[in-house]
């Protein structure tokens, strides 16, 4: 007659269970807390190809753009996109007349504005990103380590450089 598994389990089997399940756990927390980004990219039709572009370049979980026309003067549109990017990684606003459009949301997430130097009202951390021919004098170069840190200060960042590599930066360091 033939044994069922059960009976021919050594003791020691519910304790190797039990670790292969730790092993799992921990294998997957990391990636669920790191977790594949979420990025909205907001613009006007003036920056539709830079918009394109970095559309193109970044990579990330899931990558969605939002015209800003339709946020002008519109109190309820913009309170109702304030909400629905609220659990996303970061924001990016393309141009100043973008962050015009938006300037009196109050973002909960990174915003990072891309050759935007106009006031915005966000909550969460701000981060400016220039190319080389429009980058003011206090922004800086960073990737890495450095730009880590810069982020970690919680203040507002100014950077420069390629824009979708800095943006592609930022996006890796919120991890």
């Amino acid at each position: 007659m033939k044994k069922s598994i059960a009976e021919t389990a050594s003791p020691e089997q519910p304790k190797m269970t039990k670790w292969l399940w730790v092993f799992i756990a921990l294998w997957l927390v990391p990636a669920a807390a790191g977790g594949p980004s979420s990025v909205d990219v907001l613009f006007t039709p003036s920056v539709l190809q830079e918009a394109v572009a970095l559309k193109e370049g970044l990579k990330v979980g899931r990558l969605e753009s939002t015209s800003a026309l339709p946020l002008v003067g519109a109190a309820d549109k913009k309170k109702a996109y304030g909400d629905k990017v609220a659990g996303s990684t970061a924001v990016v606003i393309l141009g100043e007349d973008a962050l015009k459009a938006v300037a009196d949301v109050e973002f909960a997430t990174t915003v990072i504005a891309v050759n935007a130097t106009g006031h915005t009202a966000a909550k969460g951390r701000v981060v400016r990103v220039f190319d080389g021919a429009s980058a003011p004098s206090d922004a800086q170069s960073a990737s890495g380590s450095a730009l880590k840190a810069l982020l970690a200060d919680g203040k507002e960042v100014s950077l420069k450089g390629p824009i979708t590599n800095v943006v592609q930066g930022v996006l890796d360091a919120l991890k």
